[in-house]
């Protein structure tokens, strides 16, 4: 159950998004899980609950920190290709010039 004026957002990273925009959550409990060996009970805290003034600007703040993600992902995964390709054509060069100085 909801109060009345706020949402339930799921999406992964939204607690510390919302500290940092300073924006008022409370994390949402969907449920409990029950451990039967130790008989204890631990509440399931999935995704946040915010008043419905700050859904949009929360959710585009999120969008933004994913595409940002998504770039540096880019970014990594390009240089790493890049050095993998140079590591390659040194060992090349190196095999290369063994082979004219040695035959």
């Amino acid at each position: 159950m909801l109060p009345y004026g706020t949402v339930y957002l799921k999406q992964q990273g939204l607690p510390r998004l919302a500290a940092k925009l300073k924006i008022d959550y409370a994390p949402a409990v969907t449920g409990f899980d029950c451990v039967k060996n130790h008989r204890i009970t631990r509440p399931i805290i999935e995704g946040v609950v915010v008043c419905e003034e700050y859904k949009d600007i929360l959710l585009d703040a999120w969008n933004e920190k994913q595409e940002i993600d998504r770039q540096k992902k880019a970014a990594d995964r390009k240089k790493r290709i890049y050095s993998n390709w140079k590591r390659l054509i040194k060992g090349l060069l190196i095999r290369r010039n063994l082979k004219i100085k040695y035959g």
